[in-house]
């Protein structure tokens, strides 16, 4: 056996594994490179020697993560990898944040209007803005007075205010 037969299945499959990381095909073309690059190197092993077949396996073990590395290297450059990797990072200065503690400080035991059902979700307006809530399960109808019995996080309990007590039911 000639050695060009070994060492073009040894191409064939690194190309193929450098095209998965670029081409999405849930690792059809990955798994057919590796196929290719063992089929090489125990073609090689077999009618080539253990010199060459060494060779081959070297440059397997040596090659295969180094043409990953390489791989993630250059894909985030990429017409695909730059559409599906965020470009942009995201600081609180440019407006992205997650929960502000300080967005809902003293809001316990204050006391709003339900402006939408609250099942047990919704919307209520307390000291004219908006605030998304829950209650504790019950339903409160819509226009209902209520008052934040606890602030967990970003998350807003309230009760509905029974109107003949005064106090929460």
């Amino acid at each position: 056996m000639d050695l060009w037969i070994p060492l073009l299945l040894f191409v064939i499959g690194f190309i193929a594994l450098f095209l998965e990381l670029f081409i999405p095909a849930v690792g059809i073309i990955g798994a057919v490179g590796i196929i290719c690059m063992i089929i090489g190197t125990v073609l090689a092993y077999n009618h080539l020697g253990r010199i060459i077949g060494s060779i081959f396996l070297t440059g397997t073990l040596i090659g295969t993560p180094a043409m990953v590395v390489i791989g993630l290297k250059v894909f985030p450059k990429t017409f695909v990898g730059k559409r599906l990797i965020l470009g942009d990072s995201q600081e609180r200065d440019t407006g992205f944040t997650s929960y502000n503690g300080e967005k809902y400080e003293g809001l316990t035991d204050k006391e709003g209007i339900a402006l939408t059902t609250l099942r047990p979700s919704g919307m209520v307006r307390i000291d004219n803005k908006k605030f998304s809530v829950v209650t504790g399960g019950e339903m409160i109808s819509k226009d209902e007075k209520v008052r934040v019995i606890k602030v967990e996080g970003s998350r807003i309990i309230v009760r509905k205010i029974n109107p003949y007590k005064g106090s929460t039911s």
